[in-house]
């Protein structure tokens, strides 16, 4: 629970930051730069998405340039390694995922399956062990009568 609370602590101080970093004068120009003005209203404008990129990783290394030193944001170096990295999908990874969970779904079934054929078996295995003991029991408790008999009869031959 404590490491949940610390967790969600840090996500508050995460979403703070970014809302800071949103509300700066540099962001406030770098989407004036990307939306048009009413002046511009009639001109296509056409950014690609390698200097969306550049413009968004200059705005994080100026934020992590003003940052006191030793108080680095890993959340910002996340962020810049994002920016650096290619065009990652993550459709192939969501994909492997669900696939993972169809299966261990399957091999759940699988052994609710299997636990509940091992109970049978058990309760099978258990019943004979009774029914075992009981005619162990039912035999030597015969035996003992015809050693009984077996005894009668000596003395009665003796006699």
């Amino acid at each position: 629970y404590e490491e949940e609370k610390k967790m969600r602590a840090e996500e508050v101080v995460a979403l703070a930051d970014t809302i800071k970093m949103l509300n700066s004068d540099d962001a406030l120009e770098l989407f004036k730069k990307t939306l048009p003005s009413a002046s511009e209203s009639f001109l296509q404008l056409q950014t690609s998405a390698a200097a969306l990129r550049t413009q968004a990783r200059d705005l994080v290394k100026q934020v992590r340039s003003k940052a006191r030193p030793g108080q680095a944001d890993t959340r910002l170096e996340f962020i810049s390694l994002a920016l650096n990295g290619r065009k990652v999908g993550l459709d192939k990874v969501v994909k492997m995922v669900e696939g993972l969970i169809a299966t261990l779904k399957e091999e759940q079934e699988d052994d609710d399956q299997k636990k509940e054929y091992c109970i049978t078996q058990l309760d099978t295995a258990s019943d004979k062990e009774k029914a075992l003991k009981r005619s162990v029991s039912d035999i030597g408790t015969a035996m003992e009568e015809i050693k009984e008999s077996v005894a009668t009869l000596k003395e009665e031959i003796a006699a």
